[in-house]
This record gives C-alpha cells, sequence and structure tokens, in this order.
C-alpha cells in the first residue's frame, strides 16, 4: 500500500545527483530538531560521504580500473547509508509529510499530478444500420474516460464549413466507448457534422475536429 515516506533508494542515481541529494539531506538533518538522534549517526554518513568524494574525483581524473571499483565501493556503502537514515526518518516522522520535507529526502506523497484529456483524433461518420442514421467513431483515449460528443445538422445546398456560426450543435450527448456511437432521426440528404471531447477527472479537453457525412 502506498503511503507519504522518504525515498531511500540511492544505488542507481548518477554520481552527480547522488552528490547533491547526499549534501541536502546532511545538511537539512544537521541540528534538525525533528530527528534528534539519527540512525545511523550524521557523523558516519558524513565519513561515507567524503570518501565517496575523494573516490570519485580520483577515479574521474585517472580513470583506472582500482579507482573505478574503489567509486563504486564507497558509493554502494553511502547509498545504503542513506536509505537507513531514510528508514530512521520514516519511523520518527509517521508520514507527517511537513516533518519529511525538513529531512532533506525526497519525498513520496502518493500523489500524482493528472492532467486533462488530450485531443481526440480518428473521428470517423459513417453510414448506420437504417435511414437517418450514422455511427460516430474515434480513438479511443484509454481506460475511466467519458466522453462528450455533439452534432449539427446542416439541410441547405450550399456548402458550410465546420467552423461555421450558421451551424447550430445540438445537445450534448455522452458515452463510456469510442466505436459504434450512432445518433438517429436525422434528415435525409442532408449534411451531418460531429465532434468529440474527452472527460477525465483532471478536467475537459478540447473539441477534436469535426467530420461529416451526407445522410443516405
Amino acid at each position: 500500500m502506498s503511503y507519504v515516506r522518504a525515498l531511500g533508494s540511492f544505488g542507481n542515481h548518477k554520481d552527480s545527483k547522488m552528490m547533491v541529494e547526499a549534501e541536502v539531506i546532511l545538511t537539512s538533518m544537521s541540528g534538525n530538531p525533528n530527528f534528534p538522534d539519527p540512525i545511523p549517526s550524521l557523523v558516519e554518513v558524513e565519513n561515507a560521504y567524503d570518501e565517496y568524494l575523494a573516490h570519485l574525483t580520483r577515479a574521474d581524473w585517472t580513470h583506472g580500473r582500482v579507482d573505478r571499483a574503489l567509486k563504486r565501493e564507497s558509493k554502494v556503502k553511502l547509498a545504503g547509508l542513506l536509505s537507513d537514515l531514510a528508514a530512521y526518518v520514516n519511523y520518527v516522522a509517521k508520514g507527517d509529510l511537513p516533518v519529511l520535507y525538513t529531512s532533506g529526502f525526497p519525498i513520496f506523497t502518493g500523489r500524482k499530478k493528472g492532467i486533462s484529456p488530450a485531443v481526440i483524433i480518428g473521428c470517423r461518420l459513417s453510414d448506420g444500420a437504417v435511414s437517418g442514421e450514422v455511427r460516430f467513431d474515434f480513438a479511443s483515449l484509454g481506460r475511466d474516460m467519458t466522453y462528450e460528443y455533439t452534432y449539427a445538422i446542416w439541410t441547405s445546398i450550399e456548402e458550410v464549413p465546420p467552423e461555421s456560426p450558421e451551424l447550430q450543435w445540438e445537445k450534448s450527448l455522452f458515452t463510456t466507448r469510442s466505436r459504434n456511437n450512432l445518433i438517429k432521426g436525422l434528415p435525409t440528404r442532408s449534411i451531418v457534422f460531429a465532434k468529440v471531447r474527452g472527460i477525465n477527472r483532471h478536467g475537459v479537453g478540447d473539441w477534436s475536429d469535426a467530420v461529416s457525412l451526407i445522410v443516405r
């Protein structure tokens, strides 16, 4: 089960990111009244940090096999100590987000920033099973999605662009499927326009381009 916590996995981080994270954590934890007795001690973590920095600097200079091996070993050691320190932070903070933030550790909140749906593509109108009926299909945006679609009827012999203000869009219809949406009761030989947009819990997407068909 997900819960608010300090993240303690550092072993796969790039050297530059690891150094910055370790420095931020050490600075944030030093003298922090929320975490009075760190386990492991900050002295132990700082010594491992200094050792890792020394081996990293030498390995970057010499590119030697031995120096690179020593750098890897010291990185593993520091990552392990930071992981243990994260466990201590989580034990003391008990999910209190403001307290966790003072630790300097990256924090998992369990919340993901959502986005509203993208513009739907692949819209297509086709003949229905009976006269005066059309089928509206479009590309799916995935699960847990509601679609709002609407249509307009044009009966004049003159052509009209889909964005024309002369088109009177009907009341919106709603569906959870992207295929086989039927629009019924249309005048034969009229032109029907249709457009759709997606809706999820983060908002409403923009309308798709309108498509058209002559009703049979």
